[in-house]
């Protein structure tokens, strides 16, 4: 009879479309309590949305180089990978230098398990849910290896599951968000995300997070219909090492390295690497290494990676040649 009555007590108010599970146990009045707030959900499902949110709230989100997504490179590259010592070492230089972060990570339960969450510091665990139809027909239309909107579809409900099972499995408290509610009732969701968070919200971060909120992002469309995916990785024992692919064919291309804006040499991406084979990179053989020692560049150079003939920059690209980590040189 109690459940009963709280089930129709509850069908009196509106749905607002968020749900906590293990509430945490901050508060308002401690903003330097230490916390790590992991988003995900299926991709294309609002991840960007929230994570831009909690970004405006003062949230620090990472390496993002580009703000239409709030993806954390840094993160995104050592998770894709399975590379546990640098998710370990990107933990503890996180850790070290803030209370509260977090970062943005899509289909994480691909990437981790779920006793692996607890490697990060007091994690609090945000996942994004979104219509099935509309997530589907946005991966359908970004994606061109998904042959159809039915296989679509269906990748997305396989994902949805795997993604309860993960959260059923993991023990931290976790905030689930519905994007179309996020966007219904935006000042609601935001009241969520920051009492969550543990956060006191201001008149002036509730615009801001307010403005965070766009639907149909032009500059996130644009990118998930990019023609290239790749990373510069780093700089070791003389040579600069990533890797760069295409979308729409499996042949490999070619890439240049600019310092300063000059090109000073021109490589295939065509070398063969285990990790890529196994993140499902066509066969594996769309990596480079680009000799320095020949190219005279000053250890103060700005170097980029950039697709051949296109004014495509790599991921990781717009760093100092003496900031990277490099061994050997």
């Amino acid at each position: 009879m109690q459940k009963l009555a709280a089930r129709e007590s509850a069908s009196h108010h509106v749905n607002l479309g968020t749900l906590e599970l293990r509430a945490p146990s901050v508060s308002r009045n401690l903003p330097d309590q230490p916390m790590t707030v992991v988003v995900s959900g299926v991709g294309r499902s609002g991840t960007s949305a929230v994570a831009k949110v909690l970004h405006t709230l003062g949230v620090p989100m990472g390496n993002t180089n580009n703000l239409a997504v709030h993806e954390d490179q840094d993160f995104l590259h050592a998770l894709l990978f399975f590379d546990q010592a640098r998710v370990i070492q990107l933990i503890g230089d996180r850790n070290e230098k803030y209370h509260r972060w977090g970062f943005k990570f899509p289909s994480l339960q691909n990437h981790l398990l779920p006793p692996q969450l607890s490697q990060f510091r007091a994690p609090h665990l945000i996942l994004v849910m979104r219509d099935p139809v509309a997530t589907a027909n946005r991966a359908f239309s970004s994606d061109t290896e998904v042959n159809s909107i039915v296989d679509a579809f269906l990748n997305v409900t396989r994902q949805v599951t795997d993604l309860v099972n993960f959260m059923q499995k993991v023990e931290c408290p976790t905030l689930l968000i519905s994007y179309e509610k996020l966007l219904a009732f935006p000042d609601q969701t935001i009241d969520s995300i920051a009492r969550f968070c543990g956060i006191a919200l201001t008149p002036e971060t509730r615009v801001l997070a307010r403005q965070a909120i766009v639907p149909n992002n032009p500059q996130y469309i644009d990118l998930f219909h990019s023609p290239y995916r790749g990373y510069f990785d780093a700089v070791e024992d003389g040579c600069v090492l990533g890797w760069c692919a295409a979308t729409f064919h499996s042949n490999s291309i070619d890439v240049e390295l600019l310092a300063d804006g000059a090109v000073k040499a021109v490589v295939p991406a065509d070398l063969f690497r285990q990790d890529l084979l196994d993140a499902g990179i066509d066969d594996g053989c769309h990596s480079f290494k680009i000799q320095l020692a020949r190219l005279k560049i000053r250890k103060t150079a700005m170097l980029q990676v950039r697709v051949a003939g296109t004014d495509f920059i790599l991921d990781g690209s717009n760093r100092r040649l003496n900031d990277l980590s490099h061994k050997g040189t």
